[in-house]
């Protein structure tokens, strides 16, 4: 009896270390494959029954099957496998038929049959077993999972399964097919094969085929860039852990293992040796690939993405000379050309969205780089010697360039803001486009040249600030007083007058009074 309890607490523990009670479908499909089968078949249906149903996942294979040797001497014994010294064979420990109780079932069956022998074992949820000659022919092995649940219970075990066999399988030589009935017991449809290509996520990859093993890299989309072994397709480990900074990396070797507790790969010489076929590949076409890349996403209209992850991995590994800005509204620019359009000013100007101004930066022949600020950013202003940088969509442009001036309106707010302290040279009319276009007024220092929002903000009251006056068109309180502005000039200017001192803050009783008695008379 005490050898029966350590026994049970033995596969208890073996059950245990799967953290994720649904990789019984890798164990089962690794077994397929070990077995020689070109295919695998998932199928899960379910057998409505008052409140609690009965739920039947089946994994299905052609492979060479099993006797009644094979059965009692593997199958149903612990620590020992037919594929110790077979590298063709992924696992190694013989135990991992033991998951498949990982998700607390009512029962497992397994149909085998070899060399004219057909054979069924039936697991019962204490794991003890019996094995019975099936007297149909049978060829290959199918496990089926037996389980009683919820019509409820059933939907999600599905889509657990298939999320399983997804992240397990998708990249298996053989074909694994997925097909799952409905809750209300109608059959399941025809089957779906489970197979995505070795790519991975980036702009673009580089692959290495050498010796049973399969590289294939690209400069990640996402940080951490995400890893992934596999041994004949099937996962052995995916991780975000820090393989190859700034890699999306896929190795598939027949070489690679799983360790016992099927956490992990193996870090051993064939790990090792499937790592240096990754830096090569990675220091080698990768790199050669990366100018080519760079340049023909900067190029794309559709590259924006691509273009800000090459540029990011390409900034601390190509030189200079090779890195290749994308301009806001079409085309690249190498850092010589943004270079020597800095001016004298060594003003470097970046637009997140193209539009009006970037139009106008791009026809005066400059380039506004396609940038937002952080730290990309920060390294091309550093690479081209920026002195300002200034962000077109905080600048400023005019509809009615050289802007509209009614003198008699003009006359009138002139005198009334220089009164009141203002340093305002000129005052017109225009709608504002850019970051202040929802503002009363700005100032700025000539019609038709972009400035930077802050500047247009300061008004006219702060010295050195620029002097010329818009009022904004496109604001209500504007276009509320334009009916006004020709046809009652002395009244549109106190109105206008008032809403400039007021949002300065310069509306006291004495500028009120002024502004009183000057309409009035």
């Amino acid at each position: 009896m005490t050898e029966v309890r350590e026994a049970k607490s033995l596969v208890d523990e073996l059950v245990h270390q799967f953290s994720d009670s649904f990789a019984f479908y890798r164990e089962l499909i690794q077994n397929s494959l070990d077995a020689g089968s070109k295919r695998v078949e998932v199928t899960l249906s379910f057998r409505p029954s008052g409140d609690l149903g009965l739920c039947l996942a089946r994994v299905a294979d052609f492979g060479e099957g099993m006797d009644r040797r094979i059965i009692e001497d593997y199958l149903v014994t612990k620590f020992r496998s037919t594929k110790e010294d077979d590298l063709t064979k992924i696992g190694k420990f013989g135990i991992g038929f033991v998951s498949v109780f990982a998700c607390a079932p009512d029962a497992v069956t397994v149909d085998t049959g070899k060399d004219g022998q057909s054979w069924r074992v039936l697991f019962r949820p204490d794991l003890s077993y019996t094995l019975l000659a099936s007297p149909e022919p049978f060829e290959g092995t199918a496990v089926t999972v037996h389980k009683k649940m919820t019509a409820t219970e059933y939907a999600a075990f599905v889509a657990r399964s298939k999320s399983a066999i997804h992240r397990w399988c998708r990249h298996s030589e053989a074909d694994i097919t997925f097909a799952a009935g409905q809750a209300d017991g109608s059959p399941p449809p025809p089957p779906v094969r489970v197979f995505r290509p070795l790519t991975v996520d980036a702009p673009f990859q580089v692959e290495l085929e050498e010796d049973g093993t399969h590289v294939v890299a690209g400069p990640a989309r996402k940080d951490p860039a995400p890893t992934g072994f596999y041994n004949r397709g099937l996962t052995l480990k995916e991780t975000t852990e820090r393989v190859l900074p700034g890699v999306a990396l896929k190795i598939a070797s027949r070489y690679l293992e799983h360790t016992l507790t099927r956490e992990d790969v193996r870090r051993d010489r064939h790990f090792e040796k499937a790592m240096a076929l990754a830096r090569r590949l990675v220091d080698g076409p990768l790199l050669e690939a990366l100018p080519a890349k760079l340049e023909d996403a900067a190029e794309r209209k559709d590259g924006g993405a691509d273009w800000r992850v090459l540029f990011d991995y390409a900034l601390e590994r190509l030189p200079a000379k090779a890195l290749w800005l994308r301009n806001q509204g079409g085309g690249a620019s190498s850092l010589a050309e943004v270079k020597k359009s800095l001016g004298r000013e060594k003003r470097l100007v970046i637009a997140p969205e193209d539009g009006p101004l970037v139009q106008r930066v791009r026809s005066a022949g400059g380039i506004a780089l396609e940038l937002s600020p952080g730290p990309r950013l920060r390294a091309v202003a550093a690479l081209v010697g920026a002195g300002e940088i200034h962000v077109a969509d905080a600048f400023l442009t005019y509809v009615e360039p050289p802007g509209l001036r009614l003198p008699a309106f003009t006359v009138g707010v002139l005198e009334l803001l220089r009164a009141a302290g203002a340093k305002v040279d000129d005052v017109v009319l225009g709608e504002v486009r850019g970051a202040a276009r929802e503002d009363a007024t700005v100032a700025v220092e000539s019609l038709g040249r972009p400035i930077p929002v802050g500047h247009a903000r300061a008004g006219v009251f702060k010295k050195g600030e620029p002097n010329l006056l818009v009022f904004n068109t496109a604001h209500l309180s504007v276009h509320a007083a334009r009916p006004l502005l020709e046809k009652a000039p002395r009244l549109a200017a106190v109105l206008l007058a008032r809403l400039v001192l007021v949002e300065a803050g310069r509306l006291d009783e004495k500028a009120d009074r002024r502004l009183t008695e000057w309409g009035l008379g």
